[in-house]
């Protein structure tokens, strides 16, 4: 399943985002079993690429959860250490998350953050990455 995450994460993530409940709740359903299925970094790149900057709020809601669940599973040392660029991204992304207009997101964001907080260089990263009004 690894090679067409990309394609999977988008279609259930545009799906959750002009349907009924109940198809949400199964695309929500069918994310959460990808996310287990596939390499966490996959995963991880699919989501943020999808659904975090999607403008509907319930996808990057979702996009958000399961991001959360992806981060667990990687930790925080394994995040902060890829290259430069990557975790640029990655701190951005989460600080958009953490301000968003949604409060589950924001708390998604939140939590996604703490869980970088307890690597020793994330205050660094922290403000190379992100625009000091945001901080």
């Amino acid at each position: 399943m690894d090679p067409v995450v990309d394609v999977i994460a988008q279609v259930l993530l545009e799906r959750m985002g002009n349907c009924s409940m109940s198809i949400q709740k199964a695309g929500n359903q069918c994310l959460g079993i990808m996310v287990g299925s596939v390499t966490p970094a996959r995963a991880m790149r699919a989501l943020m690429a999808s659904g975090i900057h999607h403008r509907n709020v319930l996808v990057r809601k979702c996009a958000a959860e399961h991001l959360l669940t992806t981060m667990e599973q990687i930790g925080a040392q394994k995040l902060l250490s890829n290259s430069r660029y990557s975790t640029d991204l990655l701190v951005r992304a989460l600080v958009k998350l953490a301000q968003d207009c949604h409060q589950d997101t924001r708390c998604y964001g939140r939590k996604m953050l703490n869980i970088l907080m307890s690597h020793q260089k994330f205050e660094k990263y922290l403000k190379q990455s992100v625009p000091s009004r945001d901080l």
